[in-house]
């Protein structure tokens, strides 16, 4: 055990920074100027894992977390913070990395706020485990039993409450939630099927159940209404789990379109930023490898009388070649992987006159930056806060061909 340690500073995983023995050691729950004792759970040959026995001092930025599973879940790792501060440690974070990764963009960096920074989030995960619903314990499987999330929509907690009406003693639970508070329920699990539907539907909407990948029952996708705009959304298919910010995403997106663009949307999901760039783009071109996600974009457009756009089934990095489209702008909203060599190499070749990235992950998108900044300068980046109450953060990017 280590005593009256001092925690320096948090890292880009929310995690508290102290140096024991000439090696850095990450601490969960621990925030600058806390004065603690540490107990090292885990050691590496550059950098030590630690946990706290004992607080002798708190910082002033702390408060009580409003979770009370916060100390166990891991889920969310900024409940410990006010919400402004948690915007201003994103905000650092991405200078940080700008500044380490030597990324050129002088200007202000604006945080787009979350309007609604608790119960937000639409869809859920969670683990069902001898008969208790919850999370795993951060890097176990351990099992943290809880009755409702502090981040998710208050119908899905109400799901998490009458759980047993599932009748599943051990598998995987997704909850799905649209605006108007309808329920898709989507099960993985070995046990035999036995769902108390009735029961259930006394509680909530419930439009659908999937399990095991085969719907059991009423229909396996939703409706959401965002942006004045409708779209079909299946069980498997990509939506942003955050409608709030998700709106600021699309005014983003619009407000970089002209009317005259030819738009190539790769990873584009069940249609959302193509539908939307085509409100102002003369042609507008999408591609996604989810199957039940490009039917759904097929169909997104014809709900919207959107005339402007083709849908391509495919893998981005392996299809990307074949194409021979005349766009000059394109958008990329890829998954925490970022872009593939092959994608990136199909972008150096091609002369986009703009790119917009959004990116859900911070590291991956620094990486994508350096790779192209020799044919393309970053002419606007905002944080958007997709993803309150944990490190995570949305960032949108537009760039402009130096040719």
């Amino acid at each position: 055990m280590y005593q009256n340690i001092l925690i320096e500073s948090l890292d880009h995983y929310g995690r508290g920074i102290a140096h024991l023995d000439n090696k850095v050691t990450f601490v969960k729950n621990a925030l600058p100027n806390d004065v603690v004792d540490i107990k090292i759970t885990k050691t590496y040959s550059k950098y030590n894992i630690g946990e706290v026995l004992k607080y002798h001092q708190k910082s002033k930025e702390r408060i009580p977390s409003p979770c009370p599973f916060f100390d166990l879940c891991g889920g969310c790792q900024l409940l410990n913070l006010k919400y402004a501060d948690t915007l201003n440690y994103k905000l650092n974070k991405v200078k940080e990395l700008f500044l380490k990764n030597k990324i050129n963009y002088n200007k202000d960096i604006e945080v787009i706020k979350n309007p609604q920074n608790f119960n937000y989030r639409h869809k859920l995960s969670l683990k069902i485990k001898d008969n208790k619903i919850g999370f795993y314990e951060e890097e176990t499987h351990n099992l943290i039993a809880i009755n409702a999330c502090l981040i998710a929509n208050q119908t899905i907690n109400e799901v998490i409450q009458n759980y047993q009406s599932l009748n599943i003693t051990n598998g995987e639970l997704t909850i799905r939630v649209n605006q108007n508070q309808e329920i898709l329920l989507i099960i993985n699990s070995q046990d035999k099927l036995n769902i108390n539907i009735s029961e259930l539907k006394k509680k909530v909407k419930l439009i659908g159940i999937v399990y095991n990948n085969k719907l059991v029952y009423g229909q396996d996708f939703y409706y959401e209404r965002l942006f004045n705009h409708l779209f079909k959304i299946s069980y498997d298919a990509f939506f942003q789990v955050n409608p709030y910010i998700t709106i600021e995403l699309f005014s983003l997106i619009l407000s970089h379109i002209k009317e005259n663009n030819k738009v190539l949307d790769l990873y584009c999901g069940v249609g959302t930023l193509s539908i939307i760039a085509s409100l102002k783009a003369q042609k507008v071109y999408g591609m996604e490898i989810v199957p039940n996600a490009v039917l759904n974009a097929l169909e997104n457009a014809k709900l919207n009388n959107k005339n402007n756009i083709e849908f391509f089934l495919g893998d981005v990095s392996q299809k990307l070649s074949k194409l021979k489209l005349d766009v000059d702008t394109l958008i990329v909203d890829p998954p925490r992987a970022g872009l593939s060599k092959k994608t990136i190499d199909y972008i150096l070749k091609n002369n986009f006159k703009n790119i917009i990235y959004v990116s859900c992950d911070i590291n991956t998108l620094i990486r994508d930056l350096k790779l192209l900044e020799n044919k393309y300068t970053l002419k606007e980046y905002k944080i958007l806060d997709m993803f309150s109450c944990s490190y995570h953060l949305e960032s949108f990017c537009f760039l402009e061909s130096i040719n």
